[in-house]
């Protein structure tokens, strides 16, 4: 187990959005860290305690240069189990060796194409259902959901994910009741809110739209897809700044995706702040060469400042990349 399956594993068992789990996570570590840098022992009933000791001074050996060097006292962290965690982990059985990656895949691909599984693993359910909606096997998908719902009919991540399911098949009205309910199951679930912060926008619904993006900016005010589509919504409403500004916020999540480029472009273009737009294109294509439209907009730009030469070179591949 990583940390991305232990955040994945606590979101589904607390029905809470995967950010605010890794968000209290990275908290928790934090806390622990800092205490341990103070020299604090930090212990946790019923599971173990984390302390540091010191290592003492001995001679070590370089394994490249073989020549002996000295190391100094240091201290190191150290985690002790109680009893009760020693108890538990040693009643369960051994397990088996596990398979090769060949195996395993292949392993996967049958589980996946079982229609009558009945396993009680929520979470293995949940990575069986995205696996088939990420092929396009949206039947199939509903399919499995439907299942995990059975089991737990409140799971907000699998009603949320019927949702999107639901909007990527065209029935908006179905996709935005699976979204009311999963809200109404956790109100700050926040794949929910943006997901239908999307619907809302594509059924010109723009303030509800916005509601949703600004109270999950709320609970995480540094989201990159609640950043991002927030400042998309607003160059779609016209607040170009607006937009600069949550567009910005998104790069300083430190996802610097092409995507946020090509809008900040767009948004600089709007007020006509030429050298940032032009910038950003700029950047768009360093990182995707074959943007058309970072090209085309390029063009419109130098075509408006009367640079013409480089309009036309602008145009020229932006055609070029749109015949190909």
């Amino acid at each position: 187990m990583n940390r991305e399956i232990l955040t994945n594993e606590v979101a589904t068992r607390t029905r809470k959005s995967k950010r605010r789990v890794s968000s209290i996570l990275n908290e928790f570590l934090s806390e622990i860290t800092e205490a341990l840098s103070r020299d604090e022992r930090v212990e946790l009933r019923k599971f173990g305690s984390f302390e540091v000791k010191v290592r003492r001074a001995r001679m070590a050996r370089d394994l490249h240069s073989n020549v002996e060097m000295p190391l100094r006292d240091r201290p190191m962290p150290q985690f002790i189990p109680f009893d009760t965690l020693k108890k538990t982990v040693s009643e369960q059985p051994a397990s088996p060796e596990e398979p090769t990656e060949e195996v395993a895949v292949r392993v996967e691909v049958n589980v996946e194409e079982l229609p009558g599984d009945k396993s009680k693993d929520i979470t293995s359910m949940l990575s069986r259902a995205e696996i088939l909606a990420n092929k396009g096997r949206y039947e199939q998908a509903i399919q499995q959901y439907g299942r995990i719902l059975e089991l737990n009919s409140s799971h907000t991540a699998a009603i949320c994910c019927l949702g999107k399911i639901f909007f990527e098949l065209g029935s908006q009205e179905t996709a935005l009741q699976h979204y009311d309910r999963a809200l109404r199951n956790d109100p700050s679930h926040l794949d929910t809110l943006v997901n239908r912060a999307v619907l809302l926008v594509e059924m010109g619904q723009y303030e509800e739209a916005r509601t949703d993006l600004l109270r999950a900016l709320e609970y995480e005010p540094f989201s990159y897809p609640v950043c991002f589509q927030l400042g998309v919504l607003y160059i779609t409403i016209g607040s170009y700044e607006a937009a600069i500004r949550m567009l910005i916020r998104a790069l300083d999540t430190g996802q610097s995706k092409p995507e946020v480029y090509l809008h900040l472009g767009k948004a600089y273009c709007h007020i006509e702040r030429h050298d940032e737009a032009i910038e950003n294109f700029e950047t768009l294509l360093r990182l995707e060469p074959n943007s058309e439209q970072a090209y085309r907009y390029l063009g419109l730009i130098y075509d408006k400042v009367k640079k013409i030469d480089r309009a036309l070179e602008m145009y020229r591949k932006s055609n070029e990349i749109s015949l190909a």
